[in-house]
């Protein structure tokens, strides 16, 4: 009997300490603007993104994030400006023609209603330099893997790159797997750096293949630390220590950077 007792005794103690939490109201974060993009210099087409920060606690049921599509986004350089325009296709604020960076420097400037101004300014990297090229390759069934080193001259500046492949089939563009995309010597400023990465290019059934590129950029300190500091990202470990994204924007958050390229056909 004295058991029996004991044990609605602790069934009682722990059911009477239970408290049930129902509708907890989620605290406000107040929401940011967030610009992210990069200028290429050599190219006609630019674009930048711009959206609506979405703090961890928040009541949205998409997982996305809301694009503002009513901000005035402006690129100046040398005293000129340059007006990006919102494209409801793309959800992206674009700029046709070249924009001429020759002053050395660019400035960012993104009105947004309600949200504040977002201003970055960023130099502008020197065009890729003199280098040497290797390229190896081995054929499998199906697929080609290709192992490319560009090997740049020791300097006594710090330099970032970025390694990157597409590959073309008719009027179709498709990004080509990159084992290593980023690059710098600014560990070791007076020694040659090897730009080194594997690409590979799969065959259709019919034995047809597409083209595949190799692009070759140059880009800002910016734009190389965000782009490492997202390799380390891994937003589905939940073991993984959390990563402060680097930022460059005043006034809300983002990056904003440049690059200048130089584009190799493989085959």
């Amino acid at each position: 009997m004295k058991k029996v007792l004991m044990y609605i005794a602790i069934i009682l103690s722990v059911y009477g300490c239970q408290t049930v939490l129902e509708n907890v109201p989620v605290p406000e974060i107040p929401r940011k603007a967030v610009v992210f993009g990069s200028i290429e210099v050599e190219s006609s087409y630019h674009t930048l993104r711009v959206t609506k920060s979405k703090p961890i606690l928040n009541n949205s049921t998409s997982s996305g994030f809301d694009v503002i599509t009513d901000a005035q986004v402006t690129v100046t350089s040398g005293g000129q400006s340059y007006l990006f325009t919102y494209s409801p296709a793309i959800e992206l604020y674009e700029y046709r023609g070249m924009i001429d960076l020759s002053s050395g420097e660019a400035q960012l400037q993104v009105n947004t209603i309600g949200l504040g101004t977002l201003t970055s300014r960023v130099a502008v990297p020197e065009e890729v330099g003199t280098y040497s090229f290797m390229v190896d390759s081995l054929v499998r069934e199906y697929e080609t893997e290709y192992a490319v080193q560009f090997t740049m001259p020791a300097s006594g500046n710090a330099e970032y790159y970025r390694l990157d492949g597409y590959s073309t089939y008719a009027t179709d563009t498709f990004s080509s797997y990159s084992s290593k995309e980023y690059h710098t010597n600014e560990t070791e400023l007076n020694k040659e750096l090897k730009v080194k990465s594997t690409f590979y290019l799969w065959d259709d059934k019919d034995n047809s293949s597409s083209d595949l590129y190799i692009r070759l950029s140059r880009i800002s300190e910016e734009y190389y630390k965000y782009g490492k500091a997202l390799e380390n990202y891994e937003p589905n470990n939940p073991f993984a220590e959390p990563i402060q994204l680097p930022n460059n924007v005043e006034g809300g958050l983002g990056v904003f950077g440049i690059s200048r390229s130089k584009i190799v056909r493989i085959n």
